[in-house]
């Protein structure tokens, strides 16, 4: 009887947990959906032409950032905008995954192969301020 309880127990929390996880993934595909509402869907030529062409970013800056803030934001990031501002409209990926900035910065360094001072990190905002900063690092050596 004790087993059968215990099983059951254990049940019951793998469905609370499942079920906090798919009200939270919900919740989380709204809040995109509110934020990204009457924007037109990009493609990532697309995103660079309307946003960087012509600023001397290469279009794999850009690219791989819209990338990366797509796999670690679990988000569709195709109605990005350059001016979105990590601290205002798009501040509920942190309510979300409160690490979701240090993820990003992690990937960024990795995929770029350049180091990110916090400060630096703290000072960017935009989406646009980002990639300017990975743009302005690339071909420099990183500081140990």
């Amino acid at each position: 009887m004790t087993v059968a309880l215990s099983a059951l127990a254990g049940i019951a929390v793998v469905a609370f947990v499942v079920w906090s996880v798919r009200r939270e993934s919900k919740a989380k595909e709204k809040k995109v959906q509110e934020t990204f509402a009457g924007r037109e869907s990009l493609t990532p030529d697309e995103f660079y032409d309307r946003y960087f062409l012509g600023q001397g970013v290469a279009p794999e800056v850009v690219s791989g950032i819209r990338k990366i803030l797509e796999e670690q934001l679990a988000a569709d990031m195709s109605r990005l905008r350059a001016e979105d501002d990590f601290s205002k409209n798009l501040s509920f990926f942190w309510d979300f995954d409160s690490m979701a900035n240090v993820e990003i910065v992690l990937a960024i360094e990795e995929h770029f192969q350049i180091k990110i001072a916090d400060p630096e990190a703290e000072n960017t905002h935009t989406v646009s301020e980002l990639v300017q900063l990975v743009s302005s690092k690339i071909g420099r050596p990183s500081a140990p």
